[in-house]
């Protein structure tokens, strides 16, 4: 009876461990797949602000039913031990069966809990698909959703840690950027998809700070959304938005970071994208609470996007690339 007991307990954690990896996204009948991003909840633990988030959160899923629910970074904030507010949002997702993930912002492991041990706490929770790759800093991992019809690989997702601050101070002050060793691990994973499929399969990237970038995407041309604030991105280009230029699956970023910009502004065919701030609305100006949808669409290098607000508003809406031409 002791043996099955213990056979029984470590089959129970095998399924508990491996859920994430037995997920399957795929496109539907319809050919689509839809995202829901969260960013900037900030939610500090111990101060009962996790309500206002779960109110957000509760409405956006009604209206939305996403396939997956994706936190852009800041999420849990000010703390040691973030795993009790975790388990919150995994108890709200494993009763609703949604997928969801999570990027590590600047703020997320500011305390005494290292930036590994945090996204070792994601990578074990029920319906997190978090699966992160142990030679890198922080949450990198990427996911594929296949076709509705067959098994090949129709889109790939990819979640990149955008790091904290300088590690260089005082020469290079301000906030993190990508390394070296993330750089060429997704220009690899790139490839490799590349190579199999003997074609570019469409991609999308969320993390939380924005690349360089962003700052010149806002003045070359037609945008949707607004900027209220300066972009906070690195002082150091370490090249990503290069290597997604190159290697052309790319189409479309999503950040937080900045409160209150939201906009979606298009840079050598790439869709460099804010989400909505999800958290006080007291603390983020006059943009409503909020979250952005993304749609991917089977076997097209295009998606449409909006912004829907805690009021169930929708706002902002456009395609890629078709609403920038």
């Amino acid at each position: 009876m002791k043996k099955l007991s213990i056979l029984l307990l470590f089959s129970l954690l095998i399924v508990q461990v491996s859920f994430s990896q037995a997920v399957e996204f795929k496109f539907n009948n319809n050919g689509e797949f839809k995202i829901l991003q969260l960013t900037d909840t900030h939610i500090a633990v111990g101060k009962n602000n996790q309500q206002h988030v779960m109110d957000l959160l509760i409405t956006l899923v009604k209206e939305e039913t996403p396939d997956l629910v994706v936190f852009t970074g800041d999420v849990i904030t000010d703390s040691d031990n973030p795993k009790p507010c975790y388990e919150i949002f995994e108890a709200f997702f494993k009763a609703r069966q949604i997928p969801w993930a999570v990027t590590l912002g600047n703020h997320d492991a500011e305390n005494e809990m290292p930036r590994n041990d945090v996204a070792s706490i994601l990578d074990g929770l029920d319906y997190c698909i978090n699966q992160s790759v142990d030679n890198l800093k922080g949450a990198n991992f990427l996911y594929e959703v296949k076709s509705s019809t067959a098994a090949n690989t129709k889109a790939i997702l990819y979640f990149l840690d955008s790091q904290d601050y300088s590690t260089i101070k005082p020469r290079v002050d301000g906030y993190g950027w990508f390394s070296t060793d993330q750089v060429v691990w997704y220009k690899e994973q790139s490839q490799k998809f590349i190579e199999e499929n003997k074609d570019t399969i469409p991609a999308l990237a969320f993390f939380h700070i924005p690349l360089p970038e962003y700052t010149d995407a806002w003045n070359n041309g037609k945008v949707f959304g607004y900027k209220k604030e300066p972009e906070c991105c690195p002082k150091i280009n370490s090249g990503m938005f290069a290597a997604m230029v190159e290697q052309g699956d790319v189409m479309g970023t999503f950040v937080g970071h900045d409160h209150v910009n939201d906009y979606v502004a298009s840079y050598y065919n790439i869709a460099l994208t804010y989400g909505r701030a999800s958290g006080a609305e007291n603390s983020y100006g006059d943009l409503m609470q909020g979250g952005r949808v993304i749609v991917l669409k089977e076997g097209k290098r295009t998606f449409d996007t909006w912004i829907r607000e805690k009021d169930g508003a929708v706002t902002q809406t456009c395609n890629f690339p078709d609403s920038f031409k």
